[in-house]
């Protein structure tokens, strides 16, 4: 009987049977796509590992090997693979990161690589926020806008209604300079420490950059006013003045003491006033980011990208698209405070329908406010040295070593010299 062809055949047949629909027999995978993020671990491993094992079982023929790198690494870490040709099939940066990657060739043009369907589904504005000479280099992932935080006990004792806190960015400072004058409580730290306050001249429409990027031109007549109008508030004691020297993290520490009226903030710091100033949560509201001239403000934006010496490109892009779906930001915004960059996931009723906590009420409004953000990033060349020449010109400025007019054109020639 073990000798018989017909019953060697049928036993054959059954055990290719049965590996077919075991899995064993299926074909090996054709793509391995390496995968780097930063610094997801631990707190989302469950998540990403979640993501990799459903994209995994609709792909079989691709697997994801996951590698989480801590943010102070990942510019070293990718400089390197690149240089030894073994570049990450995709890669999670923010947009300073994508755009200096992009200035060296060495990433996937995603205008041409996403179909127009797929990029519609993003926020055009945000899309557009790692744009380098007129291509997209990377997928935008998750971001983080601006609201306003104010105590409205505070306001009430400067006699400002709290039912209508300022709008614009002159209401913001005219509050601001009321409230310190009316109850000797400082109404604001603003962000002019550092380099933030390229971002002050981005959000009252202000270039920093000739179209080409070859020059800078931050030094102009409106430049200087508004420097010069902060300046003239510094010397007023209308802000601390360890704003420049303490910068975001003075203000948050301020207002948490309740000794700040109004703060510029990401929604995830009322988490902190709730658990460690509770007093103070109890007299927080929240509004919109005041605007400036240009009615943009500042969005930091998590992309994904591929480098041009991934082997699997077209997977690569695939999943990457995979992550930043609406359905998988969606999830992701519901595990941490953070808001997606698809228009059809920031429309959902998590995001819009408000609450009675500031943090309710925070969440919708940074949702509203995504279509007008983008990221203020200024990216250049040798930008170690050109943002030290900047800070030492805004201190200049600020502490009366040079006129608003002297720093600017000072650090215009210090940077045309280098770009």
């Amino acid at each position: 009987m073990q000798n018989n062809p017909t019953i060697r055949r049928s036993l054959a047949a059954l055990c290719l049977a049965l590996l077919s629909t075991s899995g064993v027999a299926a074909a090996a995978p054709q793509a391995r796509i390496e995968f780097w993020t930063i610094s997801l671990q631990p707190f989302f491993t469950s998540y990403i590992q979640s993501l990799i094992a459903q994209y995994e079982r609709a792909h079989p023929a691709v697997t994801i090997r996951w590698i989480d790198v801590p943010a102070q690494a990942i510019d070293q870490k990718l400089l390197a693979a690149v240089a030894g040709g073994v570049a990450p099939d995709v890669v999670n940066l923010n947009t300073e990161g994508t755009v200096r990657m992009a200035q060296a060739h060495a990433l996937v043009d995603m205008d041409a690589a996403v179909p127009a369907t797929a990029r519609a589904r993003y926020f055009p504005n945000i899309w557009s926020s790692a744009r380098y000479l007129g291509s997209v280099y990377g997928i935008p992932w998750y971001v983080v806008p601006n609201i306003l935080a104010y105590n409205q006990t505070v306001f009430r004792r400067a006699g400002l209604d709290p039912a209508h806190p300022p709008a614009s960015d002159d209401a913001f400072i005219q509050a601001a300079t009321a409230i310190k004058e009316r109850t000797r409580i400082y109404g604001f730290m603003p962000n002019v420490d550092g380099i933030r306050f390229l971002r002050v001249f981005q959000e009252d429409g202000l270039p920093i950059l000739s179209p080409d990027r070859r020059r800078a031109v931050f030094n102009g007549p409106d430049h200087v006013r508004l420097l010069a109008r902060y300046v003239a508030l510094f010397k007023r004691d209308a802000f601390p003045a360890d704003t420049l020297q303490r910068g975001y993290l003075g203000a948050t520490e301020r207002y948490a003491a309740g000794q700040l009226a109004m703060l510029t903030t990401g929604p995830q710091f009322l988490l902190r006033v709730r658990s460690d100033s509770p007093d103070v949560y109890k007299d927080t509201r929240v509004a919109a980011y005041p605007l400036g001239r240009a009615r943009v403000l500042d969005l930091p934006t998590m992309a994904l990208a591929v480098p041009l010496q991934s082997r699997h490109r077209a997977e690569a892009v695939e999943f990457a698209l995979f992550v930043t779906n609406d359905t998988n930001q969606l999830a992701f915004c519901h595990l941490v405070v953070i808001f997606p960059s698809t228009l059809a996931a920031a429309r959902d009723s998590y995001f819009t329908r408000g609450g009675a906590t500031p943090e309710e009420q925070a969440r919708a409004i940074a949702a509203g406010e995504l279509g007008i953000a983008r990221d203020l990033t200024v990216v250049v060349p040798h930008s170690d040295e050109l943002f030290r020449v900047f800070r030492e010109t805004i201190e200049s400025a600020f502490f009366g070593r040079m006129t608003p007019q002297q720093a600017l054109d000072w650090a215009v020639k210090e940077w045309n010299a280098k770009l």
